[in-house]
């Protein structure tokens, strides 16, 4: 039973790295189910849960009552807790790599230069360059916070990962396989049929 978080950079290609990731494996993909999950565990409105969503509650309007950023923040460790003791899942995003730093896992960080980063965005949000820049901007700006507020981290900090992937510097392949290849060097039986 193994466990993979993938923390990333907006538009490094974390979209398409996860869901091979997890398909090569034969594991489950974890990502926007977090937001679903805590909408029915806190009973806060989807519209509040993302906004708190890798967010420090610093940056947010309080919803509809005081202390629902940290609600949501505490439902979304015992769901990726959930998540890990079930195992085989690779988990993308909101801190998993320090709320699951103490299970068996391996953690990554997929990052890529601004020119990439934009054109992804550019792509996947069917948005023009200006507000491209303004997604990422906002995005990483959020993502830095929410790991400084919660963990008292450094999100850019390579210690928190067992790899650091740029992706503007290898091919989206190259990453899928480094990373399934180090799961299955970890974990031998991953992907093994009993025979």
């Amino acid at each position: 039973m193994g466990i993979i978080t993938i923390s990333r950079q907006i538009g490094a290609g974390e979209t398409t790295i996860a869901p091979a990731v997890a398909e090569a494996l034969g594991w489950e993909c974890v990502d926007k189910q977090i937001l679903d999950r805590a909408v029915h565990e806190t009973g806060i409105a989807l519209p509040y849960v993302v906004h708190y969503d890798e967010t420090s509650p610093k940056g947010v309007e309080q919803g509809r009552s005081p202390g629902e950023p940290e609600r949501y923040f505490f439902a979304l460790k015992r769901i990726m807790e959930e998540y890990a003791r079930k195992g085989d899942v690779v988990i993308v995003g909101r801190g998993g790599n320090f709320i699951l730093k103490d299970h068996d896992s391996l953690h990554f960080r997929l990052i890529a230069d601004l020119a990439y980063r934009i054109r992804r965005v550019m792509e996947v949000r069917w948005v023009n360059e200006q507000p491209a820049r303004e997604i990422i901007v906002r995005s990483d700006k959020d993502r830095e916070e929410f790991v400084r507020h919660y963990f008292g981290a450094d999100v850019n900090a390579p210690e928190h990962y067992h790899a650091v992937l740029n992706t503007s510097m290898m091919s989206i392949e190259t990453v899928i396989e480094r990373i399934v290849s180090t799961a299955r060097s970890r974990w031998p039986l991953v992907g093994r049929t009993n025979s």
